[in-house]
């Protein structure tokens, strides 16, 4: 059998053969080129741990701030950023003395100076520590020559002056006070001096007045402000004035009084949670689960699970566990009349328990819906002699008045402060006027 070879296939097995051969030749040729000029280049040698290289920038002290997150530990902080943690905990233990450690807030910030330890990376050896917990003091945590550690609270000096603050309402005291500048913890303070007498959710009205008169601290070098005391206040409801004055009585500690020298502070707190609307008052209801009409002995504030409750006075925790239909419950006796309850919370206030002394406004338990309930809110009970009330029906006493020489002084006092701060309401009184006083073009003079 004769084979025959087509000439296109041939000329192409014979171009593929030429091209391979040509490659192989380039391939070998450029290898020999390249292993003659080769020069060997020795291998750097291993470093042990101990031999570890540690630039010269990074053996002496270097600084760094530390910034507190939201659940940060001073413990917590300082591992993180390399302090080895026994050491931490010592620094954390040490700052005990100084400065109560479940105040530690996301604005603080932390400086330290510290060395890197050769042997271990990214491990640091603290030399020093510093840290503003407020506006007014500093605590330095700094290590002796010996090797301990040494703490020290020092105080920084500021600058001092009274801010007088006078408007009128057109949103909400809160709103309108606040864009004026007034700091949060002054507002929280006139709130609560005036919140005995009045209802901020339902008593003003616009165009009602208001002055406050307080300290105020200024650190000149990092321009940081802080609020100091609440001096004087006055609300100006429909034309009806109400002041409080703050005064130091005969026992040393400030309070604050009306006019009158009475204390501000009534037997028991109107209503014992902040925010909340009356979901539910005393008296006959349809009972929202039962389904029939039952006496309802107490006043239900609904809120959301989880905001705080406050004791509605001074007093001794008689119960504070579940107790039947009205789930996690506390009661609180403050005399031989009078009680209270709260009901349905969700849980109770660290260290409540029975037995315990609590201070009016103190938080001892957080809303919730445990027991029988429908939804999240505190059901409330005034007792007296054991017996359930309204509590709307009872007219809250001053928790005290000033006597004798001490009403005296006082007098003194609230007249010296009526003086001093008269000028409050001659100032806004005249700058109201200048503005709403018209404007005034002059005529052009006449043209001869």
């Amino acid at each position: 059998m004769n084979f025959r070879i087509n000439p296109r296939i041939l000329a192409a097995l014979l171009c593929f053969i030429l091209a391979m051969a040509i490659a192989v030749h380039d391939f070998w040729f450029h290898r020999q080129e390249k292993l003659e000029n080769y020069t060997p280049v020795e291998p750097a040698p291993l470093l042990s741990a101990e031999e570890k290289v540690i630039p010269d920038e990074d053996k002496g002290p270097q600084e760094k701030t530390l910034f507190i997150h939201k659940g940060d530990t001073l413990t917590s902080v300082l591992v993180t950023s390399g302090i080895e943690r026994g050491q931490a905990h010592e620094i954390a233990e040490l700052l005990r003395k100084a400065f109560n450690p479940k105040d530690l807030r996301p604005d603080h910030e932390i400086h330290i100076t510290f060395i890197p330890i050769p042997e271990k990376q990214g491990a640091y050896d603290l030399q020093s520590l510093y840290f503003r917990p407020s506006i007014s003091e500093e605590i330095w945590i700094t290590r002796t020559d010996n090797g301990p550690f040494i703490i020290e609270k020092l105080p920084v000096k500021l600058d001092h002056v009274v801010k007088e603050v006078t408007g009128k309402i057109h949103d909400s005291f809160y709103m309108d006070a606040g864009k004026q500048g007034v700091p949060k913890r002054i507002l929280h303070e006139f709130i609560k001096a005036f919140s005995y007498d009045v209802d901020f959710q339902r008593s003003f009205h616009v165009d009602d007045e208001y002055a406050l008169v307080f300290d105020l601290y200024a650190d000149p070098n990092t321009q940081r402000e802080e609020a100091g005391d609440l001096l004087y206040a006055m609300l100006t409801l429909q034309g009806k004035k109400l002041s409080i004055y703050r005064f130091k009585t005969k026992s040393g500690d400030y309070a604050y009084f009306n006019a009158k020298g009475e204390s501000v502070r009534k037997g028991l707190l109107r209503t014992p949670i902040d925010g909340a609307r009356i979901s539910s008052g005393y008296g006959s209801r349809k009972h929202p689960i039962l389904g029939y009409t039952k006496q309802h002995k107490g006043v239900d504030f609904a809120a959301p699970i989880g905001t705080p409750i406050m004791a509605s006075g001074d007093g001794v925790i008689e119960k504070a566990g579940p107790w039947a239909s009205y789930g996690n419950y506390i009661r609180i006796r403050h005399n031989s009349e009078f009680s209270t309850a709260y009901a349905h919370l969700s849980r109770f206030a660290n260290g409540i328990r029975a037995g315990k002394r609590v201070k009016q406004a103190q938080i001892i338990g957080y809303v919730g819906m445990t027991g029988r309930t429908t939804g999240p809110h505190l059901h409330y009970e005034l007792l007296r002699h054991n017996v359930q009330i309204n509590p709307s029906s009872i007219k809250m006493l001053p928790a005290g008045k000033l006597t004798g020489q001490e009403l005296n002084k006082f007098i003194v006092h609230k007249e010296e402060v009526d003086k001093k701060y008269q000028s409050l309401y001659e100032k806004r009184a005249t700058l109201e006027k200048k503005v709403s006083a018209p404007e005034i073009t002059p005529a052009p003079s006449p043209q001869s």
